[in-house]
């Protein structure tokens, strides 16, 4: 599939004199987007000749270190709230585009042997639950808010955290924990040793997904071409090719 006139024209002044020497845009992306991003950053390479070079933790953790690195280009987290505050910060949003949308739910073992069908059978003594760290990621702020408006109390519910959302899923893959909260996208990913059960999302509990592009960016041109291909017509695709619902569509 051909790029869009737009961002051809992107990666051509991006190149600049200097056509021999590649840029590499430097990305800070929240570990849940890992599966996505790692087909984009492919498809980007193949049509541009450019790299992408990714920094993988949850939102909190790579929202703390974008903002210590000059050499950043764009920020990648798991809610648009996480841009936000970073523009808060430190003032360092140039861009933010809408690219994706991450919806919430339950993952217990395969066959669902304790029977759990809603959050509330967490509080359960028999049901080991885990949860993301809510400072950490933005699947733990969502559980968080979603266990609060049930009027469940975390310290009761929760026995265990985690800093990403992918290691939930292999907690529960694993038995290790009984049931999690994690990302449709996620749970796809362990899809032969899990039960998905679908949560009622209200329509802040469904996360859009936004990169910023980082106003001291180093190649910005680069990176502005990136956020365009992820937004268009063949990122979409990828995003919904792998389980997360394009910027359009909510399940």
């Amino acid at each position: 599939m051909k790029m869009q006139a737009g961002i051809l024209i992107l990666v051509m002044l991006s190149a600049g004199c200097d056509s021999s020497k590649p840029k590499t845009v430097s990305l800070y992306a929240a570990a849940g987007l890992r599966d996505a991003v790692e087909v984009l950053r492919a498809g980007f390479s193949r049509q541009t000749g450019m790299e992408i070079e990714v920094d993988y933790a949850g939102s909190g953790v790579v929202l703390a270190r974008v903002q210590k690195d000059p050499s950043a280009d764009l920020f990648l987290p798991a809610d648009v709230w996480y841009v936000d505050r970073l523009n808060e910060l430190a003032g360092l949003v140039e861009e933010s585009v809408p690219v994706a949308q991450l919806i919430p739910v339950l993952i217990v073992a395969k066959g669902n042997p304790k029977d759990i069908t809603s959050v509330v059978d967490l509080t359960r003594p028999d049901v080991k639950t885990a949860m993301g760290n809510p400072k950490a990621c933005q699947i733990g702020r969502l559980s968080k808010l979603m266990l609060d408006r049930a009027g469940l109390d975390w310290e009761h519910v929760v026995d265990e955290e985690s800093l990403t959302v992918n290691e939930l899923a292999i907690w529960v893959k694993m038995n290790a924990a009984d049931a999690a909260v994690v990302w449709a996208s996620t749970a796809a990913t362990v899809a032969d040793s899990v039960e998905v059960i679908e949560l009622e999302a209200k329509p802040d509990e469904i996360s859009m997904v936004n990169c910023a592009l980082i106003k001291t960016a180093p190649n910005a041109a680069a990176a502005q071409a990136f956020i365009q291909f992820m937004a268009g017509p063949e990122g979409q695709q990828i995003f919904v090719q792998t389980g997360f619902a394009g910027v359009e569509k909510t399940k």
